[in-house]
This record gives C-alpha cells, structure tokens and sequence, in this order.
C-alpha cells in the first residue's frame, strides 16, 4: 500500500535572506535557520557543513559546487533551485520538496530522505549511493546516468521518470514500479538480483531480456 508523503510545513510568513552564508556566519555554531526565504542567492564553492534549516524556502537560487555535507533540512522546500555538482553526503531532509530543480552531478551519498517529493527536476550524473530513502516521491525526474547504488529504501515511488544508463548495482528493487517510467541499459549485477519482483511493462522485459544477453527476435 502506497503511503503518503507528508508535506512540508512552511509558515505564511518568512524572513528574506539574500546571503545564505552571511547569515550562517552570524550564527553561533549549533543555531538553526528557522523561517527563512533565501530568494536568488547565488554561490559557488561554498561551505554549508552541518547547515541546519527548518521551516523555510529557497527560491530561485544557484549553489554551484557548494558542500552541505551533515547538513539538516526539515520543512523545506527547494524551488527552481540549481545544485549542479555540489555536495550533500550523509544530509539528512525530511519534510521536503524540491520542485523544478537542476542537480546535475550532485552528490547525494549516505544521504536520508523521509517524507521526500521530487519533482520536474533533473539529477541527471547524481549520485545517491548508500543513501536511505523512506517515504520518497519522484515525479517527471531525469535520472539519466545517475548512480542509486546500494541504496536501502522503503515506499518509493516513481512516475514519469528517466531512468536511462541508471546504476542501481546492489539496490533491490522489489515491487518497485517501473511501468510509467522511460528505463534502458540499465547498470545492475549479472545475476538480475536488483530487478528481482520489480514492476515493468511487457516492452521494458525485453530490456531485461538484453541484460540477460538473449535475443529477441
């Protein structure tokens, strides 16, 4: 049974920051960013380590080879945001939604996602290796050649999504519903073990049967 994401809770009125690491440096260590809009902040190669916000928006912003790692998010919502090739090993968001997102290249590893919606967003080159997915949604997404290698996940679900030259090497897919998804040349173990009691239509089992080295003729 398909359980529901829980939406973020995002209070009617938020403060407007425009420099996310001005602000951060004027905290003491441990503060939280609570109530926040950072609207059209524009970084590069930032550090955000242990960035901890709760209740807030980014709009329209472009963190560019920026490092979040350890970083928390609760009630946030990311929209039309641009994270190409920045970094948020072991982040931790729940409660969250990124809508219209560009994360080419982004490093998602040993992250935890509960209660997660993705949406008309690109993650294509990202990487979401050993991370820990609970509760997650993702819709019209491109994965392409994105790696969601040994990852554990429990009522994730996806639609419309790209999962072209995707590497799910060690991630069981069981019941995981491939069937309004666009899937090719996939990168799993020889044996098939990850796609073990996926769901797939009758032409994405002849990609499987390519995997598998037959010929369909």
């Amino acid at each position: 049974m398909k359980t529901k994401v829980i939406s973020p809770r995002i209070p009617s009125q938020l403060m407007t920051v425009e420099d996310l690491q001005a602000m951060k440096c004027s905290l003491e260590d441990d503060a939280r960013i609570i109530g926040a809009m950072i609207h059209e902040d524009n970084e590069t190669g930032q550090d955000y380590y242990k960035l901890d916000a709760e209740a807030s928006l980014f709009e329209r912003c472009r963190f560019i080879d920026c490092e979040f790692e350890k970083a928390s998010f609760i009630d946030v919502i990311f929209d039309n945001c641009d994270f190409s090739n920045s970094h948020f090993v072991k982040a931790y968001f729940n409660r969250c939604e990124f809508k219209n997102c560009k994360c080419l290249g982004t490093v998602f590893n040993e992250a935890v996602m509960k209660h997660v919606k993705i949406m008309d967003s690109t993650l294509k080159y990202a990487s979401l290796n050993n991370a820990k997915f609970e509760c997650v949604e993702m819709n019209h997404c491109d994965m392409t050649e994105s790696s969601i290698s040994e990852t554990i996940h429990k009522n994730w679900n996806a639609s419309k999504c790209l999962f072209i030259g995707t590497n799910f090497f060690r991630t069981k897919l069981k019941d995981f519903d491939f069937t309004s998804c666009e899937s090719e040349n996939l990168i799993i173990s020889d044996t098939l073990e990850e796609i073990r009691g996926a769901k797939i239509t009758a032409i994405q089992s002849l990609e499987m049967a390519r995997l598998l080295g037959m010929k369909v003729v």
